[in-house]
């Protein structure tokens, strides 16, 4: 059994239709947690908690933490592509978006167990109605389940398999649960 990620190197991820954009609900005034991501930078997909009450960005500890979108703005001083972005510690203040029921977005920043759907074409081809949903890992990827997961705080349905701007795989994902 191996965890399969949907990223080549860093997620990318395009807001559909998030509600808040419109409204408002979108946290930028929080650095990210220097122990949360010592290791790993918040890439843009990722669910991640908003810590009012410390004042940071952390990554879940279960599905049952309410968790918001990364979608911070790339910066490509570099000219490499949006792959290539994501947010470490010290460099400036992410941007989470609170997510809410209806909310529709596309992402590559997911991770699937291999036993479970054997690559990404087997992934898409199981999408129906009923099947393929994503929670918060405790990583801030979207893991992929086969089914509902009751005790998640938020949950997202996975509409269809896409193509990123950048040329990669994603999935699209509606809200069914915030």
């Amino acid at each position: 059994m191996a965890i399969v990620k949907g990223t080549s190197v860093y997620g990318v991820v395009e807001l559909n239709k998030v509600a808040a954009v419109k409204t408002g609900q979108i946290y930028t005034q929080y650095e990210l947690d220097a122990a949360d991501f010592a290791a790993t930078p918040a890439e843009n997909g990722m669910l991640l908690v908003v810590d009012h009450v410390g004042k940071k960005i952390k990554k879940p500890t279960a599905v049952t933490a309410l968790v918001g979108l990364h979608a911070s703005v790339e910066k490509d001083y570099e000219n490499k592509g949006r792959k290539h972005f994501a947010v470490k510690p010290g460099e400036f203040l992410p941007r989470v978006d609170k997510l809410n029921v209806g909310d529709v977005f596309e992402t590559n920043t997911f991770q699937y167990d291999d036993t479970v759907y054997a690559n990404y074409t087997a992934l898409v081809a199981a999408i129906s109605p009923t099947a393929v949903f994503g929670v918060a890992a405790t990583n801030g990827f979207i893991d992929v389940k086969a089914a509902t997961t009751p005790t998640a705080a938020v949950e997202l349905k996975a509409v269809e398999g896409v193509v990123l701007p950048n040329g990669e795989n994603g999935i699209k994902w509606v809200v069914t649960k915030a």
